[in-house]
Formats: C-alpha cells, sequence, structure tokens
C-alpha cells in the first residue's frame, strides 16, 4: 500500500476499534489473483489474530507469501468508516500461544476438538501500515505505528 494521508493518528486513537473485534476483510494473494474472505478478528496481548482451518486456501496462500491487507468496519452514527490495514501474516506453531489463542475465542469448539487439532491455524498480523477513513469525521489519516 503506497498510499498515505497527511493527516496522522497514533495507532493508541484506533486500537480500540480493532479491539472490537468483528469481521475483517482478509485479502491474500493466489498466483497472480487477489482473494478476499471475511474472518473473525481476535484481539489478545496486544495482537490481532485469525484462526481457520488448516486445509483452507487461504492458509497456502499465506505460506506462499505473507503479505496480506484487510479492512475493518467501522460503523459511526452517519456514515461509515474503514481501516484499511497491511500486514505480514504469520502462521503460528508454538503449542503455548496457540492454547492461549484457543482459549480466548468463544466458538473455538465449534470447529476444533482442541488447540492440539491438525486442522486449527494460528495467524498473528503483524501490522505494518493503517489508513484510517474516519467514521465520524469523514477525515482520513496515516496510522502511525
Amino acid at each position: 500500500m503506497k498510499k498515505e494521508y497527511p493527516e496522522r493518528m497514533p495507532l493508541s486513537e484506533v486500537w480500540s476499534l480493532f479491539k472490537a473485534g468483528g469481521l475483517v476483510h482478509l485479502a491474500t494473494l493466489e498466483s497472480d489473483q487477489p482473494r478476499v474472505r471475511m474472518m473473525a478478528l481476535t484481539v489478545h496481548n496486544k495482537n490481532l489474530w485469525l484462526v481457520t482451518r488448516t486445509a483452507d486456501d487461504k492458509v497456502n496462500q499465506i505460506r506462499n507469501n505473507s503479505k496480506v491487507e484487510f479492512t475493518v468496519t467501522i460503523r459511526g452514527e452517519e456514515r461509515t468508516g474503514c481501516l484499511r490495514s497491511t500486514a505480514e501474516a504469520i502462521i503460528v506453531d508454538n503449542p503455548d500461544t496457540r492454547r492461549e489463542i484457543a482459549s480466548v475465542i468463544p466458538w473455538f469448539s465449534g470447529y476444533w476438538d482442541s488447540s492440539e487439532d491438525p486442522n486449527y491455524t494460528l495467524i498473528r498480523l503483524d501490522l505494518k501500515k493503517i489508513l484510517f477513513d474516519h467514521h465520524e469525521s469523514s477525515l482520513k489519516y496515516t496510522i502511525d505505528l
């Protein structure tokens, strides 16, 4: 993402918008074709997390190219804004981390037997850049990481 907005804001000002959780639209790359899907975002210990089935195409796409973008819709009273983020998607294999994140996702057991389930893939999103289209003021910000 080359674009930058002249207005600036620190990450601390928008972190609560990520913390609200909800769905993100995650874009990965398959060969030369972008692929976008909705995923549930989990915020825990100052990190952003995604969980998915290991057999899903996005896992191989991330293994082949860890660069991703995702958006978070931010609803205001009169308009809708957006956080557009560039990140590196890191597949996390550490058993303790997998167990910890699984324990904070209320719906986890609806998809996996345990944090040791081989069909459970944990992904950490390491932020590289964020653009914010403000949901109330309509101003556009580059977020300082």
